[in-house]
């Protein structure tokens, strides 16, 4: 009995040396792993915190397109307490790079002061106009039947479109279809992604990717007139009236011909307004310059690009030579955005003229882009259009111009972009 007792006592201090241990161990494991949770658990809270911040920008962003980007008192936020912790936010605003950097901070726990956990959030956001991120955007069915054409920048067309022209190239992409995509024409190539919510005829060479489908997120832009009623740097009402671009070195004005009223174009940009007039527009343009119209009148609201008796193109400044170039990467740049028709006026008499035009281009009327020119001339466009040209030039070039984006006119709808998000 004695031996026995001896044997158990033995067997139960060799498994206290043994499982002593492993309980320990298993109890400082449990403890760690739960102290790890909680705050992996804190670490995601204060993440998410710190994320709604965001969130909550690119919701008022959305809510509209043309004002609260940049000014401090809508950007401005309090710090918040919530049940779980604070937030808080800190935002550097860039008005001329049309760019937001944002600092977000999260923290859990019930004192900011001693937060259980925090994390940081730093984002950047752009703010893009449609009517510079795509060379044509077009809202409407739209048939392309020219031959040996080349085609630059994003396209958008919400309707149908077809391309009976032979020998078409598409660059840059992508090419986005809101309805069906017809190809009659032979050697028919898009080099870029394709999008379209109907269906596909004919058998274009596609050396991107073809998705048959129409982005959720396309929203065809509009403009909001009553904004430039109430933000713009310059008036007119006396109609019609013709503006001259004149560009200096170090200045830049424009001109009211047939009067003597000679005006400075603001660095920052300047939107000049047109009321229930007709514009006519030319020269060479130094800073950031939007002309807009709004008419009561059927007849009243249009915008005339150049001159029929006198070359008269709208180009931008270029300060590397002092004279005259079609590209905005000087940050240069210039927009049209008449009420009721625009028109490009070439030189007719003789001798007769090409005419070239630079900036975006986005018609409020129901019209196509009308055109005047010598049938022998031809129209060269460097920027965007929102409508089909009827072409009475021999023929038209358009080119898209990329730095737009970069550099773009001032007054136009954009939209908010994410393009960083880095959360430490």
């Amino acid at each position: 009995m004695k031996q026995r007792r001896g044997i158990a006592l033995v067997v139960v201090n060799l498994l206290a040396v043994f499982l002593l241990p492993f309980v320990l161990y298993l109890m400082l494991t449990s403890n760690n792993f739960l102290k790890n949770s909680f705050r992996e658990k804190q670490q995601k809270l204060s993440g998410s915190l710190a994320s709604g911040v965001l969130v909550d920008f690119m919701r008022q962003f959305s809510q509209s397109y043309y004002e609260g980007h940049y000014d401090t008192e809508s950007l401005s936020r309090n710090p918040v307490f919530r049940s779980v912790g604070f937030s808080s936010v800190d935002t550097e605003a860039d008005a001329q790079g049309h760019r937001l950097y944002i600092h977000a901070s999260g923290q859990s726990g019930s004192s900011a002061a001693a937060p259980l956990a925090d994390k940081n959030l730093y984002g950047t956001v752009q703010f893009i106009s449609d009517l510079t991120d795509y060379g044509t955007l077009i809202d409407g069915t739209f048939t392309l039947g020219k031959d040996n054409a080349l085609y630059m920048g994003k396209w958008w067309i919400t309707g149908n479109l077809t391309i009976s022209g032979d020998n078409v190239t598409f660059m840059g992409g992508p090419l986005i279809v809101g309805g069906n995509l017809t190809v009659t024409g032979s050697n028919v190539r898009i080099n870029g992604d394709i999008y379209y919510e109907g269906t596909l005829t004919g058998t274009p060479v596609v050396s991107g990717t073809k998705y048959n489908f129409y982005p959720s997120d396309m929203t065809y832009p509009s403009i909001r007139r009553t904004y430039h009623q109430a933000n713009y740097n310059y008036k007119i009402t006396a109609d019609p009236s013709v503006i001259r671009f004149n560009a200096y070195p170090s200045s830049s004005t424009f001109s009211l011909i047939g009067t003597t009223i000679t005006v400075p174009v603001t660095e920052a940009g300047m939107i000049i307004y047109g009321e229930n007039v007709n514009l006519t527009l030319y020269g060479t343009v130094r800073g950031r310059v939007t002309v807009v119209t709004s008419n009561t009148s059927g007849t009243k609201g249009k915008i005339t690009i150049g001159l029929f008796n006198q070359n008269a193109n709208l180009l931008y400044y270029d300060p590397l030579t002092g004279g005259t170039t079609t590209s905005a990467v000087s940050g240069n740049s210039f927009a049209a955005l008449p009420s009721n028709g625009l028109t490009f006026q070439g030189k007719t008499t003789t001798p007769a003229a090409d005419l070239t035009v630079c900036g975006v281009y986005f018609d409020g009327s129901a019209n196509n882009i009308s055109t005047n020119g010598n049938s022998s001339k031809k129209l060269y466009l460097y920027g965007t259009r929102n409508k089909p040209v009827d072409q009475n030039f021999s023929s038209g070039v358009y080119t898209y111009d990329p730095w737009l984006n970069t550099f773009p006119p001032p007054g136009l709808p954009e939209r908010p972009v994410l393009v960083t998000w880095h959360l430490r």
